[in-house]
């Protein structure tokens, strides 16, 4: 097996290297702190596949030489988090500081750009922190979003960002196999703050380095509203008939959510490949180099 093919460094290696590692942390650490910390092996995939894929660099130049270490820190945010057991609030709070001192170190775009991205990240955030530990609903939209965007990069031609956003869609999907079709872990802060920052990191590399419209990566992020979304029409269809069984909702309801978050992901590139025909095609510009 070619270890350095594209296929295994963003789709099996990250899959495989969470499956594994959240799994053994779950057995090595007991059924108690096992299943808190258990997420964590998402976090260790994404740092991991950046850096094989990227590497470290000292002193990081590029925004892509940058991103490996913006993973390792919403790891190392995501991991002090629930090593302080901090709450859901003190998370967000927490996870929003560390996305504004992103953006002020890698973004060069205008300032009220600045401040619509710094209020973007704080929703998605907030939208993700909300969603029950012991639910895969998160986790669901977390890997729907990953594969929108990384349709997006495919069809702004940048491979590089396409692979990354497929090896998170892959590292937390390898996670969310022992949330779903039996919740057996928690998608605690070990977990989601790396994923959640993560997507947001690489959503602002590809405005910066794509021409990817922004209203495409706003419909992404509409994504994240999808569990909310879920349960307000759950609440609305209990008026009229008796709710299901709890043990259905368990893993129907991750299904019906990941159903939503692809609807406005296939909005959001629907939207993307309607843009792309009205501009002009880079194939007869003559100086036209492929970012493949």
């Amino acid at each position: 097996m070619d270890l350095h093919h594209p296929l295994v460094q963003s789709l099996l290696l990250p899959l495989v290297v969470s499956f594994m590692v959240t799994g053994m942390l779950r057995g090595a650490l007991g059924p108690v702190q096992g299943r808190r910390w258990a997420s964590a092996g998402a976090a260790l995939a994404i740092v991991g596949t950046a850096a094989w894929q990227l590497g470290w660099r000292l002193p990081p130049g590029t925004l892509t030489e940058r991103l490996p270490w913006i993973f390792a820190a919403a790891a190392l945010l995501g991991f002090v988090l629930e090593l302080m057991r901090a709450s859901r609030r003190a998370e967000w709070l927490a996870a929003g500081v560390l996305w504004a001192l992103i953006l002020a170190v890698v973004a060069t775009r205008a300032f009220p750009l600045l401040v619509g991205m710094l209020l973007l990240g704080l929703a998605v955030m907030r939208a993700v922190l909300r969603e029950h530990a012991a639910r895969a609903d998160a986790a669901a939209v977390l890997v729907v979003v990953s594969l929108g965007l990384a349709a997006a990069a495919m069809l702004a031609g940048s491979a590089l960002l396409f692979e990354l956003s497929l090896a998170l869609a892959a590292s937390v999907a390898g996670c969310a196999l022992w949330l779903w079709p039996i919740v057996r872990i928690a998608f605690g802060a070990s977990g989601v703050v790396a994923a959640s920052l993560s997507w947001l990191a690489l959503m602002l590399a590809t405005i910066r380095l794509t021409d990817v419209r922004l209203l495409t990566l706003l419909l992404l992020s509409g994504a994240f509203t999808s569990g909310p979304l879920v349960r307000w029409g759950r609440g609305r269809l209990q008026r009229r008939a008796p709710p299901p069984g709890g043990r259905a909702r368990t893993w129907v309801e991750p299904l019906i959510v990941a159903l939503v978050a692809a609807a406005w992901t296939a909005a959001a590139l629907a939207f993307a490949v309607w843009g792309a025909s009205e501009m002009p095609s880079a194939a007869d510009d003559p100086y036209y180099k492929p970012k493949w």
